[in-house]
């Protein structure tokens, strides 16, 4: 083998063997740790035990009648607070031409005819569509009003008052004007969550 095969040979193995050490220096002991994380967000869910609470026709005054609402909280979160808005439709004045006025009224005249009781308090149809937002929460501040997988029920009432009050100087009632007349009522629940708080240490 001539001298320049032995040299080119010599460098070779030497820059083979540089190479095979240099590879060396990166093996080392390494270990992996892994942190999984997840997030996800709880849900709010309250359901009513009726889409129609009452459907009552051909009512006189003096009429009464109860019924129970029941409100459930079917999501994972907390319900702090529940509003209640009410909306009136489809009413209509209705004319009784034997009467002083024709019967003439309006829509919340009609209501007035109507006492609602529910949770301890007394108040006009009226009246519960005249508030938006009204709070029917039954818990102090702060305190959850459904917890996840609870109800509570609401017995309400609602009386059609009657009223002996004639027309001055004739044997009519003045109640006669609310005869064939109607409305629908449309309640609205809105659910609210609980405040944020601080989760670090779950």
């Amino acid at each position: 083998m001539s001298m320049k095969k032995k040299m080119t040979t010599g460098i070779l193995a030497g820059a083979l063997g540089l190479s095979l050490v240099a590879g060396g220096t990166y093996a080392a002991f390494n270990d992996v740790e892994t942190v999984d994380n997840s997030f996800a967000a709880g849900t709010l869910d309250l359901e009513t035990n009726t889409d129609v609470l009452f459907d009552l026709s051909n009512l006189k005054p003096g009429d009464w009648f109860e019924k129970t609402l029941t409100l459930t909280n079917n999501g994972s979160l907390a319900i702090d607070e529940i509003l209640l808005t009410s909306f009136a439709s489809g009413w209509e004045d209705v004319l009784h031409n034997q009467l002083p006025d024709d019967g003439v009224n309006n829509e919340v005249d009609f209501l007035r005819q109507f006492q609602v009781e529910v949770m301890g308090e007394t108040f006009t149809l009226d009246e519960l569509v005249a508030h938006a937002n009204q709070s029917v929460t039954f818990e102090g501040a702060g305190v959850a009003s459904l917890e996840p997988g609870d109800s509570h029920d609401f017995d309400v009432k609602i009386t059609f008052v009657e009223d002996d009050t004639r027309y001055d100087g004739s044997r009519f009632f003045e109640q006669n004007k609310y005869q064939g007349e109607g409305a629908a009522i449309n309640l609205r629940f809105e659910a609210t969550q609980m405040p944020g708080e601080d989760r670090s240490n779950d």
